[in-house]
């Protein structure tokens, strides 16, 4: 048998291997141990630290709805392209959030993509529910009684049982929403709140004034102003004011009293405008005090309006030649931009990402932002609501189920001055 030289043993435990390698001959080699395992450590302490801070993701619930998800997806059999049926049978309140369908019905809220896909399903056991939405997240809340839950598109981030009974809310562009409150000595209570508050009840800012019955309060796109609609009597009459606020301090900024009209809404064009929407009235104001324009109206003749980012639009009855109905177009500092003439008058109308949609009992008809013909959907004729979306398609709602269109989906449909006139 020849004889064996210069063999070497192989440790069998890993830690000798190690070992052996840190003290090796070559530089090198004892440079790459060191490395490999600091590099080792790195990735456990990263897997640790993403655990702590994500630690929602993998509760029970969490990991039963991603399960759900995939198994909807994968297992997708929807009969229409396009649509999303609502689980009972009917919903009180559709609104998107982000490309999704936030649903309400009369038990619970149904988060739904298209293909079948629920990504939540919230039980709710409010007497009046209401929801609010944006991009990101969802509110609801008892009309009347105490009780909110606020939502990602995944999962519940808090719930709260007020101290007061809940008259209006509203939801910012972000993870804050503001909550009016019918609260003891006083008229109104007005609170901001905010997922990313280190208060214990999450509120991040708190109003309360014994003078102003406040109807809708809003946030400003970055969430450090906000605007209440508030009234108060004065002799016989009822007054509207607008009250601005920024949220690092107690006090009015600026009040603006609109005089004795009844206020519809309220919306930020920018973080310095707002819009006012009355029953006789559309006003832009500056958060300091300054109106900007004005528009008049009779309250008969207000047929809809619709907010988009730095613009708004007003639909009015009109009797000019062959039209029935007009829509104008405002920029942020009230003046007219647009005009679109229609010879009957919408039945539904929204406003985002530049696109102006009108329902009509022959279709939808979808306008860019000089409201000049861009495509339609005649197919939409029997939808009782519209809403386009921010990446230019629309959701046409009806009693049982939400169906979606795009341009690309109605490429067949030529869009003529002659369906709807301008």
């Amino acid at each position: 048998m020849p004889e064996k030289k210069n063999l070497v043993p192989f440790p069998r435990s890993a830690k000798k291997r190690k070992q052996l390698l840190r003290q090796a001959e070559s530089l090198k080699l004892r440079r790459l141990t060191r490395l490999r395992s600091f590099v080792g450590w790195l990735l456990v302490a990263s897997i640790i630290l993403f655990g702590a801070v994500n630690f929602t993701m993998f509760s029970p619930s969490s990991l039963r709805q991603t399960f759900h998800i995939l198994t909807s997806a994968l297992g997708s059999n929807s009969g229409r392209d396009g649509v999303i049926e609502y689980p009972s049978g009917s919903a009180s309140t559709v609104k998107p959030v982000g490309s999704a369908l936030a649903v309400q019905g009369d038990e619970a809220l149904h988060i739904l993509q298209l293909g079948d896909i629920t990504q939540q399903q919230i039980s709710l056991s409010y007497a009046s529910p209401v929801l609010e939405t944006n991009d990101n997240y969802i509110l609801t809340y008892d009309r009347g009684a105490y009780d909110l839950a606020f939502h990602s598109t995944l999962a519940e981030l808090f719930t709260l049982k007020l101290s007061a009974p809940i008259r209006n809310a509203s939801i910012g562009s972000g993870d804050s929403f503001v909550v009016i409150t019918d609260e003891t000595g006083y008229k109104s209570t007005v609170t901001v709140y905010g997922a990313s508050s280190r208060e214990d009840d999450h509120h991040l800012w708190r109003w309360r004034t014994p003078d102003y019955y406040v109807q809708e309060a809003v946030l400003s796109p970055s969430g450090t102003h906000l605007c209440a609609m508030t009234y108060q009597q004065n002799g016989a009459q009822l007054e509207t004011i607008l009250q601005f606020f920024d949220l690092d301090a107690d006090q009015v900024r600026a009040s603006v009293n609109l005089g004795s009209v009844v206020g519809y809404a309220v919306h930020w064009l920018d973080d310095s405008n707002v819009a006012v929407v009355t029953d006789q009235l559309a006003f832009t104001v500056s958060r300091r005090g300054q109106t900007t324009s004005q528009t008049d109206y009779t309250a008969t003749d207000l047929l809809g309006f619709a907010f988009d980012d730095d613009n708004f639009v007003l639909a009015q009855r009109s009797w000019s030649g062959d039209a029935r109905a007009s829509i104008t177009r405002y920029d942020k500092s009230g003046a007219q931009r647009a005009a679109l003439n229609l010879p009957s008058a919408p039945e539904s109308i929204s406003y985002a990402g530049g696109q102006l949609g009108v329902l009509t009992s022959s279709g939808l008809y979808v306008y860019n932002n000089a409201l000049e013909p861009d495509w339609k959907c005649t197919s939409g004729g029997a939808a009782q609501r519209v809403m386009l979306t921010d990446d230019g398609g629309a959701w046409l709602l009806y009693s049982k189920y939400a169906q979606r269109v795009t341009k690309s989906s109605t490429l067949s449909e030529d869009f003529t001055d002659d369906t709807v006139p301008v």
